[in-house]
């Protein structure tokens, strides 16, 4: 847990999330992209809400674009 940051998602996000199918017990896998067109596969989100991330990849809620679920 210590190369790891958790982020605080906009509501705006959770209320997406909260409508959408979990991958497990209270977590889903998501793909994002950030308003400067990077993007981040992959990413654990916890209880609709809380975006954990890698310390590297450290971004504020604000960058986020769009989220949707990741798809194999």
């Amino acid at each position: 847990m210590k190369n790891k940051v958790r982020i605080n998602l906009p509501k705006k996000f959770s209320n997406l999330l909260e409508n959408l199918p979990e991958q497990g017990m209270g977590y889903q896998i998501v793909d994002i992209v950030l308003k400067n067109g990077k993007s981040l596969t992959k990413k654990i989100v916890l209880n609709s809400s809380i975006l954990e991330l890698e310390k590297s990849e450290e971004i504020k809620a604000k960058e986020i674009d769009t989220i949707k679920l990741h798809s194999k």
